[in-house]
């Protein structure tokens, strides 16, 4: 695994410009909808140590509906190997407290063309996929996933970075195995253990409780015999979420693993509200 491939492989998963509007999923128009609470962040993401990519992060959800986009660009010594940068959009709506994605897309620039893919999908479950970027060879799924098989209960890995709070607040994190599908590949998320800090127990900068989590990461379908033999070498993924204001929902603070190439990280700068705004 390179550091160009790192930094393009992020862009993919987390990513054009900072500047563009949010754009909210429509209501119908004889529905009143209720406030929409909007949330940012700020993170670094980092291989061995050294800062490879910045993500700027922007989280809308109401009653209704969520919104979930990602701005990645090359920062550090990632600017040495690639100039990439994309956009990742995730929206939905609630079903009750359940996720119902409606559309996830990715938008990225790689020597000066824009590429894109999409994920549509149908009551909940993906039902179609489009890539601009053809796998190379080497990347050829041994037993690609039929689409039409994957049906509800999966999110993309952008939107399942998120965790949804129950009951008990984040002691409701890190209890589910995750279905993660990208639009070519289907994985699982595995709890594997979790431990509450309170806001004096734990390191970040940040007065409210931390969760920490251990996953594993396990592919199922849609992946190259080279990525199946790299996943053997992947290590424990660390996890500390803490509550997004008073949503219902966790976001990362920090997300760590190692793999034979050496450590990953994506840590968060700052995390700030952005402004109350109600759909129109």
């Amino acid at each position: 695994m390179s550091i160009k491939s790192t930094v393009f492989g992020l862009s993919l998963l987390l990513g054009a410009s900072a500047h563009a509007e949010t754009q909210v999923a429509a209501l119908d128009s004889d529905q009143e909808s209720s406030p929409t609470q909007s949330y940012g962040a700020t993170y670094g993401a980092y291989v061995r140590g050294f800062l490879v990519a910045n993500l700027q992060v922007r989280f809308d959800v109401s009653q209704e509906n969520y919104h979930l986009k990602a701005d990645a660009k090359a920062a550090g010594i990632g600017r040495l190997f690639s100039s990439t940068r994309g956009r990742t959009t995730s929206y939905g709506r609630f079903d009750g407290e359940a996720l119902v994605p409606q559309g996830v897309s990715i938008e990225w620039m790689q020597d000066d063309e824009v590429k894109g893919a999409r994920i549509g999908y149908t009551d909940g479950a993906p039902s179609s996929f489009h890539s601009d970027y053809p796998l190379p060879p080497e990347r050829t799924p041994k037993n690609p996933v039929d689409i039409t098989t994957v049906g509800t209960g999966s999110n993309d890995p952008f939107l399942s970075m998120l965790e949804q709070l129950g009951a008990q607040g984040l002691d409701n994190v890190c209890t589910a195995s995750k279905r993660m599908f990208d639009g070519r590949r289907l994985s699982l998320l595995v709890p594997e253990g979790s431990q509450l800090k309170s806001a004096d127990e734990h390191k970040f900068n940040i007065n409210s409780p931390v969760i920490e989590c251990q996953s594993r990461w396990q592919p199922i379908a849609g992946y190259s015999d080279e990525t199946l033999q790299e996943a053997k070498g992947y290590e424990m993924i660390d996890s500390h979420f803490a509550r997004i204001g008073s949503t219902k929902f966790a976001a990362p603070i920090k997300i760590t693993t190692k793999t034979r190439y050496g450590s990953f990280t994506v840590e968060a700068k700052s995390f700030f509200r952005i402004t109350d705004i109600k759909n129109q």
